[in-house]
């Protein structure tokens, strides 16, 4: 169970509608909670593209990594799951052009392919696994 002094608050609307917290710190590492394409309003963004809401995982992964003081040179795993991997396989440069514009090699990954995420719309959730700096 994680302790309050541990919690890094992202967004707290989203954090207390589903009772979690985005991103916890413990023993040296940064886990974060899975991360879908929605926007402020709990919208999914980008409704049946691909390319367009694995950007937006990635803006808001950067947003949580920020929160911690790190980028995503920090990110050390990443675990997607997907309701499409033909798509995520043909839209994977958008993330791989995430991590070369912050000069980061990439993390090690997994894809699992599922029959549906939490908001129906969304078609790719980001779980990710990050080095704090000391």
């Amino acid at each position: 169970m994680a302790r309050w002094e541990q919690v890094i608050r992202i967004s707290r609307e989203i954090e207390e509608r589903f009772n979690i917290s985005a991103a916890v710190r413990s023993n040296g590492t940064l886990y974060l909670s899975g991360m879908t394409a929605i926007n402020d309003a709990m919208e999914v963004v980008g409704a049946g593209n691909m390319e367009a809401q694995i950007q937006r995982i990635y803006e808001r992964l950067q947003t949580a990594l920020a929160a911690a003081g790190l980028t995503l040179a920090d990110v050390v795993c990443e675990v997607a799951y997907t309701t499409d991997i033909v798509a995520l396989g043909r839209s994977a440069h958008v993330r791989d052009r995430c991590y070369r514009q912050a000069n980061a090699a990439p993390p090690a990954a997994t894809a699992v392919e599922v029959p549906r995420l939490y908001f129906p719309e969304a078609m790719i959730e980001l779980v990710a696994t990050a080095e704090l700096r000391t």
